[in-house]
């Protein structure tokens, strides 16, 4: 399967991993800054500054969309018209209305619209959401997620960095997110948020606090920030990418009507069969998955997968838009200080409430 890279930050994993792989040619990328023009020289494979003369000029079969959230819209859609498959890395758009349309023009063209929530494809992700569904800790009462690390002070010298979207919510956050929805099966309907921006003082996030509801009852808080050392996030947590530092901590918390459940560390807490009660002592259990895997690659192998046709997208843009949807509605929630309701039909906006 030929492809191309649209985008070298984040595409340049996905560039690496197709050099690496059998079954794919990796035909060129695209990236108009220095750091591009740096890595294509490892890559060894044609530049194009524009994405949209590769695409008129290669001939390929799919294409990995890493760009500007704004810009993803428009490059599904010049993708689409050439009937290429797309995986468009998450969020599949910046706001839920062009992800919707992104949606409908790929079903027009009758092409494949992949999101890149990798994380669907970790190994201890996924065996957390066997956990969760085989009722190891019953009914699901409350969940509590913590995302709180120190980026680097240069980060933010990207001008886009410090407009709207370019904070830790939509950039960090939504994996968190689709991580709660992927494990979880939950349906949430509403969302209250407050943000502050105490720690560097720009325009954008630095801290979040959200409570989330589930029609079932369920009630999640997540706290997020990235401006404070700590070693409680996912990718601290969980030793999938060597880039991070690797803690032995948790930044996830189940709570059931049978008992709790750690993640990553897959530690379990409940009485023993006929004691319940705060007198009678807790007992503790490990549930460690059979196996790791590289979730990004993993995802690349799916990708050439949907290629061929041998399967259908894990993460097609319904599943992205969902995730987007709570993210917009926190969002919303933040900006109007009050509870926001999510519509139950189909592709409906966050209501205020």
């Amino acid at each position: 399967m030929r492809i191309a890279v649209l985008g070298l930050n984040h595409g340049y994993t996905f560039a690496q991993q197709a050099k690496k792989m059998e079954g794919i040619t990796l035909v060129a990328v695209a990236g108009n800054n220095a750091s591009a023009r740096e890595r294509v020289k490892e890559l060894d494979i044609p530049l194009f500054e524009d994405y949209k003369e590769l695409i008129d000029t290669c001939l390929l079969d799919g294409v990995i969309i890493t760009l500007p959230n704004h810009l993803h819209k428009e490059a599904v859609t010049y993708c689409a018209d050439k009937g290429l498959h797309c995986l468009v890395e998450k969020p599949i758009a910046d706001t839920t209305d062009a992800a919707r349309e992104m949606i409908a023009y790929a079903r027009e063209k009758q092409v494949k619209l992949m999101v890149g929530h990798h994380r669907r494809f970790s190994a201890k992700i996924n065996h957390l959401k066997h956990l969760l569904e085989s009722g190891v800790i019953g009914d699901l009462v409350g969940v509590n997620m913590m995302w709180v690390l120190a980026k680097d002070k240069d980060y933010y010298k990207e001008a886009w960095r410090v407009k709207a979207g370019g904070g830790p919510l939509l950039i960090n956050g939504i994996h968190d997110l689709d991580n709660l929805l992927y494990a979880t099966n939950l349906n949430i309907e509403s969302a209250y948020a407050t943000s502050r921006n105490k720690i560097r003082g720009l325009e954008i996030e630095d801290t979040v606090t959200a409570i989330l509801e589930a029609d079932d009852g369920t009630v999640i808080q997540y706290f997020l920030t990235d401006g404070v050392p700590s070693p409680w996030s996912y990718e601290f947590n969980v030793r999938e990418n060597p880039v991070y530092h690797y803690y032995e901590e948790d930044c996830y918390y189940f709570f059931g009507t049978k008992g709790s459940l750690a993640f990553p560390s897959f530690r379990c807490y409940q009485y023993s069969e006929g004691e319940y009660g705060w007198k009678h002592a807790l007992v503790e259990q490990h549930f460690p998955p059979a196996a790791t895997v590289d979730p990004i690659a993993a995802e690349l192998q799916h990708f050439v997968n949907v290629l061929k046709e041998e399967e259908e997208p894990r993460v097609p843009g319904e599943a992205g838009l969902r995730t987007l949807e709570i993210l917009e509605a926190i969002n919303l929630s933040i900006q109007e200080k009050r509870r926001v309701t999510l519509r139950e039909s189909k592709g409906g906006n966050p209501e205020k409430n």
